[in-house]
């Protein structure tokens, strides 16, 4: 009998050790991560200096890279956004036209007969 207390122990111990890692797990979903300060801030948008009789700064490399990578983001977007517009239109003009089809497949199918068809004419 005390091999079996220690297998069962075994077995509680280690759902223990799973339930615990399972919670550390969702804690990890759970944690929101700190904002990067570097990542969008007045020192990385603004230029690094100025000059005093208000001439234009050149853009530093990295600001011209990042201005360089928006622009690509923005047409991405752009892009994207028109390829949901235009499926959802399909969609939308794909279900209008198999309701017609529906509808004048019925329309076909029923037809008044016998003296229902001879009042109508």
């Amino acid at each position: 009998m005390p091999v079996l207390k220690n297998v069962l122990f075994l077995r509680s111990f280690h759902k223990g050790v799973q339930s615990a890692r399972g919670a550390a797990v969702l804690n990890v979903e759970r944690k929101k991560c700190v904002r990067n300060p570097n990542k969008s801030s007045p020192l990385t948008h603004l230029p690094d200096y100025t000059y005093m009789d208000g001439r234009v700064t050149p853009f530093g490399s990295n600001q011209k890279k990042r201005i360089i990578q928006q622009r690509e983001i923005a047409k991405q977007i752009v892009t994207l956004s028109k390829e949901v517009d235009f499926a959802v239109e399909r969609h939308n003009r794909q279900l209008a036209e198999a309701e017609e089809t529906t509808r004048k497949q019925l329309g076909e199918k029923l037809k008044p007969k016998g003296h229902l068809l001879l009042k109508k004419t």
